[in-house]
Parts: structure tokens; sequence; C-alpha cells
């Protein structure tokens, strides 16, 4: 996939994603316990940040978000979602991914801010199916975002590989708490984008007997891991 194309830019983001060793994003603001032995509020109350523009975060979230758009696009706000017991619940088993997720309607966009995926609500796919998410902002932005005039949003999220339901070279789809919406951005968008690549699924090849450790001329399987083809192991 084409988020290949941009491994340091995607670390630059998912680095303010990781979790710290108090269990959240070590992106996330910090508070002072309110007294000896209660939980910090931050930990708790679900809490919508703006993230300033002359922050490194800002710039690494923006550089990535803007290299998988595939068109010129001006941002309007990035915020931070910060909901602890959404993120308690999520599991980051298997390695993160800063994928993408567009919904159409402001009543969806606010279900996912309060109470973040929940697959017993998805309809693609059939039902309890999973999350669907794209490894490039441009397959979204095609048609999925919410538009409010000119103003898109799109959610930029962490997905783990705990329970994969699906994963191809353009999107994964997870089961439930195998994604969290760590960000919100607004954006208008300046020159029409070119429509999103699928590629199709890469047949099985048969390994020669002189390249095959094994020489015995077996096929060779493939899998899809981070948008990319790669052997089965």
């Amino acid at each position: 996939g084409r988020s290949l194309a941009y491994p340091l830019l995607h670390a630059a983001a998912l680095r303010f994603a990781a979790t710290g060793e108090d269990g959240f994003p070590l992106c996330w603001t910090r508070r002072p316990f309110a007294r000896c032995g209660s939980p910090p509020p931050w930990r708790c109350l679900p809490r919508r940040v703006d993230v300033h523009r002359n922050t490194a975060e800002f710039k690494a979230v923006v550089a990535y978000f803007t290299a998988t758009l595939g068109c010129t696009a001006s941002v309007v706000s990035l915020t931070r979602l910060e909901h602890g017991e959404l993120y308690r619940r999520y599991s980051p088993v298997g390695g993160q991914t800063i994928m993408f997720h567009g919904c159409k309607t402001a009543v969806n966009q606010h279900c996912i801010l309060e109470g973040g995926f929940k697959v017993a609500c998805c309809v693609s796919g059939g039902a309890n199916y999973g999350t669907w998410l794209a490894y490039n902002a441009d397959y979204s932005n095609g048609s999925f975002v919410f538009t409010q005039g000119v103003i898109r949003h799109i959610f930029i999220c962490v997905a783990s590989y705990r329970n994969v339901k699906h994963d191809d070279c353009t999107m994964r789809v997870v089961g439930q708490d195998c994604a969290y919406p760590m960000w919100l951005l607004r954006y208008k968008v300046s020159q029409p984008s070119r429509p999103p690549v699928v590629l199709a699924p890469l047949p099985m090849r048969t390994v020669a007997p002189k390249t095959n450790k094994h020489g015995n001329g077996a096929r060779e399987h493939f899998v899809v891991r981070d948008g990319r083809w790669v052997p089965a192991r």
C-alpha cells in the first residue's frame, strides 16, 4: 500500500500515540493528583484537546495525513480525544498502525466521539463484523468523511492486530476494542482528490526448487500486513 511510502512520517506520528508507563498515550495531558490515592481526572473524564499548530504533535500528525491524502488541503483544526475509559478497553496487542476512518453523518461522528467504535453497530460486512479503517487518508476522503459546508472531518486512529477480520492493501477491519479514535482532524480540500487505488489480490506464486529452502517446489503463500504483501510465516 502507499502508506509504506512514508514510513518515517508514520513513525513520527505514531510515537505520540505510544503508550506511556501510566498506561495512556504519551501525547495525553498529564495533571497532578487531586488527592492522595485518587485517580487523576484526566484518566476518567473525557476531554477534547485542541492541538496547537506550533507543536511537534500537530506537525507530525498533519504531515502523515497530508502525505496519504493525495491532494492539496488546508487543515482547520486537530483535536485530540482523551477518553480514559475507552482507552483502557483498547488493546494494542500485535503492534499499532496509524489509520483513518470517515463517517458520513454528524450523528455517527458524535457517537464515536462519545463512545468510540462499536462493532455492534456495524453494517458493512454484516452485523458485528468489525471497524473499518483505511491505510491512507485518500480512501476515506473519497466518499466517506462527514462534510460540514466546505469543512471535512476525518478520524485519525490507532489500530492493532489483536483481532483482525480483514486486511488488504487498502484497509483493515478489526474487532471490538482493537481501534481507538486518537484525533479528529478538520480540513478543506483545495484540489480534487485522486481516486483511491485498490490493488487486486496477489495470487500464490510457485517457488523454484533452487530458491526454495526446503527444496520441494512448494507454493509460497502471501498475506497483507501494514498494507503490503509479505510471505506468510
